[in-house]
């Protein structure tokens, strides 16, 4: 059963009005008797922070009345496991405590918050994989026996537009396999992790929306709504839809179509909603979605874009980096600087006083004339790598370069992932005796 849910929800402050939703869109998908034992939540946690990521999150709010609807529903003890990859080079756990997640605990002391870089993880292989033929992932997802995905609704230029359930599966990942494919191959990368990552319930916080920016750091819109599916795609599909997208048009979408998850046809999606669609995608047609060539942006630096032209790679990275200076440094943007900066392969000549070239397949087929010229190496260029090297070489400071940032980035970082390290290697050790014991027996 393909069944998209929506609810009309104004606030956040309303918690029984929010776990009324959700008990009534579990009713309504069949789920109760299904939800059992270790349940795992997925929310969207790139990142959060209240100065230039306020927006972009999964509010802690709606996984409060997330974990309080199922607990009315059934006389069981469950178990609840948070999981996220950042994947911005800041560890998960402290943008679980900026996302306002810590303070979940307080309430739900069955919650266990498990960040990536600090989780056991466990290699498994993908049958219908067509750029991943195995991916790592923490062993709490494939241990799980209910998958909730909880996204955040959002515009993404890297993704053709939208963020919501299928996009969410990036974050199941480490960060090497994270940038791994994340070119023009990530529809294929994306689709491929829903073998793995395929959610029993889908509960998107679209009661304030982010739009039209960087995939951080865009402005807010309320658009108050709570929407809940059982089937990713088909949630996907009438997301798009709101957001004034095209599914035929988002590769992610018809990718996945392709591989039989579903069908891009609205009219073969059951819909129950008490605020008709034209009155959302009224809602969101007043901001634009951001998704265009980078080359058409008018910001501090002359792009020139090349081919192939990577929506998911360097052009898109180097789009959103330039999205972030518009929605939290306008006056950065506005600023003009003689640069140059070249993506892809590009036909013809360049001229300025400095030019960049992003990204390992970038270069110029004509003459550059240059006081300096430099590379940012990558397939694709990592965002980090950009707002630092932009930083150094040209001054044009980042909003996200930040001192509570960097420290996050660097001292907590390496912390992360120490403790990730020392409790594979325990986890290792243990299986190996196990296996030692049994081969004697």
């Amino acid at each position: 059963m393909r069944k998209v849910i929506i609810r009309k929800c104004d606030s956040y402050d309303d918690s029984e009005k929010i776990i009324k939703i959700i008990n009534e869109g579990i009713e309504k998908l069949s789920l109760k008797e299904k939800i059992r034992g270790k349940i795992v939540i997925k929310p969207n946690v790139v990142l959060a922070h209240k100065k230039v990521a306020p927006s972009a999150f999964t509010r802690p709010e709606i996984i409060d009345s997330l974990i309080k609807s199922i607990k009315s529903l059934k006389n069981e003890i469950f178990s609840f496991v948070l999981i996220e990859n950042s994947g911005t080079g800041i560890p998960t756990s402290r943008m679980f405590r900026k996302a306002g997640y810590f303070s979940l605990r307080k309430n739900h002391p069955e919650l266990k918050l498990s960040p990536f870089e600090e989780s056991i993880k466990v290699t498994v292989p993908l049958k219908k994989g067509k750029v991943h033929k195995e991916i790592k992932v923490q062993k709490d997802l494939v241990e799980k026996d209910f998958l909730i995905y909880a996204p955040k609704l959002k515009t993404n230029v890297l993704s053709h537009g939208i963020t919501s359930a299928i996009k969410l599966n990036i974050g199941i990942i480490g960060d090497k396999e994270r940038m791994k494919f994340h070119t023009y191959q990530l529809p294929e990368k994306i689709v491929d992790l829903l073998e793995v990552g395929y959610p029993d319930l889908i509960v998107t916080d679209a009661i304030e929306i982010a739009m039209g920016g960087n995939q951080m750091t865009e402005h807010s819109l309320n658009l108050g709504i709570i929407i809940i599916s059982n089937h990713p795609l088909s949630h996907d599909v009438v997301c798009a839809h709101i957001l004034n997208l095209k599914p035929e048009e988002i590769p992610v979408l018809k990718e996945a179509e392709e591989r039989g998850y579903g069908s891009l046809n609205i009219n073969e999606i059951e819909i129950d909603t008490d605020i008709p669609l034209e009155e959302l995608k009224k809602r969101t047609s007043v901001r634009e979605n951001g998704f265009r060539r980078v080359d058409s942006v008018e910001g501090p630096v002359k792009v020139y874009a090349g081919e192939p032209y990577c929506f998911g790679g360097c052009h898109g990275v180097f789009l959103d980096w330039l999205y972030m200076l518009k929605d939290r440094a306008p006056l950065t943007f506005e600023k003009k600087k003689d640069i140059a900066v070249v993506i892809g392969e590009v036909e013809g000549d360049v001229k300025a006083k400095k030019v960049i070239i992003v990204g390992d397949c970038s270069k110029v087929k004509g003459n550059i004339e240059a006081k300096k010229i430099s590379k940012i190496k990558g397939c694709p260029t990592r965002h980090k790598d950009i707002i630092l090297y932009l930083l150094l070489k040209s001054g044009i400071k980042s909003p996200l370069f930040r001192i509570d940032l960097l420290v996050d980035s660097y001292p907590f970082l390496f912390w992360s992932n120490f403790k990730g390290f020392t409790k594979n290697l325990i986890s290792f050790k243990k299986l190996d005796k196990n296996r030692t014991t049994q081969n004697k027996i």
